[in-house]
């Protein structure tokens, strides 16, 4: 797949294996699709015999050909001039040229393949109706390219560079991806980066200020003078899809490119679009830093996985099982902390699911059964999250297309008028299909004397059993509530079967998900605050009430340590790498300070319990160990914190 996406010999920005991967409709992709050695003959041609060929192959259709060989000459066309001009682009703004070349093809070929895409890809299946409006999924995956580019360049020249390097390299990737007109794009990349113009321009090198004594701007100083402006906007607008994550915006892009139904081959290309980018910027000064060869290796081997996941659960096709990325999501469900018995539940789902497919994929009748289920616990237990899982599950043994998640609550499907909720709901429902419908507070729809929610009720149970092999439903709420609700109407009865209870989590289980929540944010913990977390969700939990917060009272937690963090550093003028990424016991507020210094004055020890056998080990805060092997049963079990003794 990479070296297939990779080979430019005959075209400089799309090879034409991956033209012939994405033509067609995915029904006749499906039944005729292209094997290996096919789309390496497809590269080795241009674009007219690649398109002649296709359209003797009934790939294309009306004028589908005259359009694609008319973008294609333009992009041609587009490269072809920048390669000309880009060596005096560099020098003038002391980018080195291969990078600048480098950088150029990944972005024309990113533009050329939308493009592509836009002639070729059918129109019901360019949009997606959600909850909240109808989705351009052609424009969605490529602004998901473009923040990916906007967030590395972001991360490889900071906001404290400013100088023509800088400017000359967002100039580069802004005018390639943000440009309207094709037209436009060789004169915005080229800007005012012409010989005549050098000396001047080389004074953003040097702190240039602007000189507000002169009454008439050229071009030139007007540039100069805007030029920090313009890059501290820019990186205010980009910078945060670094916080964000590139790798999850890229399998945003992945996800995307599932629901228009392409091939496995077009997320390998972005990839390799992605790493050109990344090298590209990384060597725009003529060296690449540690932290820079650092990073991209980081966010490389994050999309190659994503890559190969999506390429694996591809080529399993519907109905098929795919088992590793059955094993992989039931892997990541054994990885929640606490709630055991939901675990134990999810597998007896999964597994009985995974036997239904089974029988259909030998031709057996399958056993009548309802997946709609009803999740019933405290806020914070962890019920959206194993919904998610649900769906994953569901995706990969093919009992659901797409697998997603649509949460909404009462306000999303009930309307305030007559003749409202219907609408809403069905919009709703469509959102869901072929997906899990996930419905928070589902009691509040059965209010007594409250018409609309009971039309909303009606509306589902309907649309449940007009698309009952395409929607699974779970409602989840409080567990009296929750009873009540099922037993409210006769069609809830029925179709909700599967009940699974939520638990509170133990005082333990919230300090191993606080330590989780720093861990995967690269934070560490001194020993002091780490006894201080035992303490304070000890406090919490013996004190918690009817409707206890759980999880959602675990992350507010982290995100008040990590503001008191960051006052607490605001301080110093100077902060070393070491101290942003530790958190002491002064970060954390808690009302257990006095229950603390008694347990430490009574000479009370902490202890550590393996979940797998009950064996007792001492625990001290200096215990600098997230995961020890049991002694008796020889089992791994988690130390990252203990509890208060008996």
């Amino acid at each position: 797949m990479q070296q297939l996406v990779q080979d430019f010999t005959t075209h400089p920005l799309v090879p034409g294996g991956l033209l012939a991967a994405i033509a067609g409709d995915p029904r006749s992709r499906q039944l005729h699709p292209l094997d290996h050695q096919t789309l390496i003959t497809f590269n080795k041609q241009n674009t007219l015999e690649t398109v002649s060929q296709l359209q003797s192959l009934d790939q294309l259709s009306g004028d589908q050909p005259d359009k694609i060989l008319a973008v294609d000459t333009v992009f041609v066309q587009i490269h072809a001039e920048l390669t000309r001009i880009i060596p005096e682009v560099s020098d003038v703004t002391g980018c080195d040229t291969a990078s600048i070349h480098k950088l150029a093809q990944a972005l024309l070929g990113a533009r050329l393949l939308a493009e592509y895409l836009e002639i070729l890809t059918p129109p019901h299946l360019s949009y997606e109706k959600t909850a909240t409006g109808t989705v351009d999924l052609l424009e969605s995956h490529f602004d998901g390219f473009r923040r990916i580019v906007g967030g590395a360049w972001s991360a490889f020249f900071p906001r404290d560079e400013i100088n023509l390097l800088t400017d000359a390299s967002a100039q580069f990737w802004m005018a390639c991806l943000h440009t309207n007109r094709a037209d436009d794009i060789v004169p915005g990349f080229i800007g005012l980066f012409r010989r005549p113009h050098k000396d001047r321009l080389r004074a953003l090198n040097h702190n240039h200020k602007s000189d507000k004594t002169l009454r008439v701007r050229d071009a030139i100083a007007q540039y100069l003078d805007d030029a920090r402006e313009k890059l501290e906007k820019l990186h205010d607008t980009v910078g945060h899809h670094v916080q964000t994550g590139l790798d999850r915006i890229f399998l945003e892009m992945t996800k995307t490119i599932t629901k228009l139904e392409l091939p496995p081959l077009v997320v390998w290309f972005h990839e390799s679009l992605i790493r050109r980018v990344c090298e590209a910027f990384s060597t725009m000064d003529g060296t690449v830093s540690s932290k820079e060869s650092r990073f991209i290796q980081y966010l490389l081997q994050q999309m190659r996985a994503i890559c190969t996941e999506h390429q694996a659960v591809a080529q399993g096709g519907p109905g098929v099982v795919s088992q590793e990325s059955f094993n992989e999501v039931l892997s990541e469900l054994d990885q929640l902390v606490g709630i055991a018995s939901v675990k134990e539940r999810v597998r007896q789902t999964a597994n009985f699911a995974r036997i239904q497919q089974l029988r259909a994929a030998q031709g057996l009748k399958p056993i009548a059964t309802s997946y709609h289920s009803v999740y019933t616990g405290n806020p914070g237990t962890g019920k959206t999250t194993v919904a998610r899982l649900m769906g994953r599950i569901y995706k990969s043994l093919g009992v659901l297309r797409k697998g997603h998640l649509i949460e909404c609550d009462r306000a999303a499907i009930v309307g305030e008028y007559v003749g409202q909720t219907a609408p809403k709901t069905n919009a709703v429902i469509d959102s869901a299909l072929d997906g899990i419908l996930f419905i928070d507070e589902a009691y509040s729809l059965a209010k007594e004397r409250e018409d609309f929610g009971r039309e909303a009720i009606d509306t589902l149970l309907k649309r449940m059993e007009d698309d009952r092999d395409r929607l699974i439903v779970i409602v989840a709420g409080y567990p009296g509530e929750m009873e009540t609700f099922v037993h409210s109407n006769p069609g809830l009865h029925s179709r909700f079967t599967r009940f699974i209870k939520f638990p509170d989590y133990s005082a333990h289980e919230l300090c191993r998900i606080f330590g989780l929540l720093c861990h995967r944010n690269g934070l560490t913990l001194s020993p002091a605050l780490k006894e201080k977390v035992v303490h304070h969700f000890h406090h919490l939990h013996s004190e918690r009430g009817e409707h206890f917060g759980n999880a959602r009272l675990v992350r507010n937690c982290f995100e008040a340590v990590i503001n008191a963090q960051a006052t607490r550093l605001s301080a110093f003028q100077h902060i070393e790498p070491d101290a942003l990424m530790r958190l002491e016991a002064e970060d954390l507020a808690t009302g257990s300070d006095d229950i603390q210094q008694q347990h430490i004055a009574a000479g009370r020890r902490y202890v550590v319990r393996c979940e797998h056998c009950g064996c007792v080990y001492s625990w001290t805060p200096g215990l600098d160990l997230r995961e020890a092997e049991c002694t008796a049963c020889h089992k791994p079990y988690d130390c990252s914190f203990g509890m208060i003794e008996d």
